[in-house]
């Protein structure tokens, strides 16, 4: 999934979550799902960064 898709369903995670009417089973299932996909978004954010810093430093020489 792209980072921008991962985020879009973070937030759709969200708008359940705030809705107040998701039953305890399917708001633990949902908060993990959330934050799978936040760690997913910080996998892709951080090789990005790297990949950002590798044209960066290549650019110097």
């Amino acid at each position: 999934m792209s980072f921008e898709k991962s985020v879009k369903h973070v937030d759709e995670i969200i708008g359940r979550l705030s809705e107040g009417d998701v039953p305890l089973e399917e708001a633990i299932e949902l908060y993990k799902s959330g934050a799978d996909e936040l760690a997913k978004c910080k996998k892709l954010l951080e090789e990005a960064e790297k990949a950002v810093m590798t044209v960066t430093s290549a650019e110097e020489l």
